[in-house]
């Protein structure tokens, strides 16, 4: 799962265990303390977050990736955000996809700015 592999690979580049200030959170694993202050975390994992704690109190960020990849609990995930943002004007919410619409989210989410990150690709070659 990509939240363990980037979790891992983020408190590696810290110097840091995993589970200190780093840590990750997954169906039925979790490796976090009270330290952690940057934990990855699936769709599914939040939005029970969500449930037990409507403002999420104590965060101030919340990046959701790959947020073309549209499903039930994406798309009520942006839209427990959206609510949410109403709410605590505090928190930042970004929204981050290389295939993404940011006008059509943007506007979603009540005119907020969006941002162009200028990619390269790279030449493909198939060996079979």
């Amino acid at each position: 799962i990509s939240a363990i592999s980037v979790a891992e690979r983020v408190s590696d580049e810290r110097g840091e265990p995993i589970g200190g200030s780093v840590g990750y959170a997954v169906r039925l694993e979790k490796k976090s303390g009270p330290s952690t202050c940057l934990l990855f975390c699936t769709t599914g994992i939040l939005l029970r977050r969500l449930e037990q704690d409507t403002d999420l109190d104590g965060t101030t960020h919340v990046v959701v990736d790959e947020v073309h990849e549209r499903g039930v609990e994406s798309d009520f995930l942006l839209l427990a955000l959206r609510d949410l943002c109403r709410r605590r004007t505090d928190l930042k919410v970004i929204l981050m996809s290389a295939t993404m619409d940011k006008d059509l989210f943007g506007r979603y989410f009540g005119g907020a700015p969006g941002l162009t990150v200028p990619g390269r690709t790279f030449p493909v070659d198939d060996f079979f």
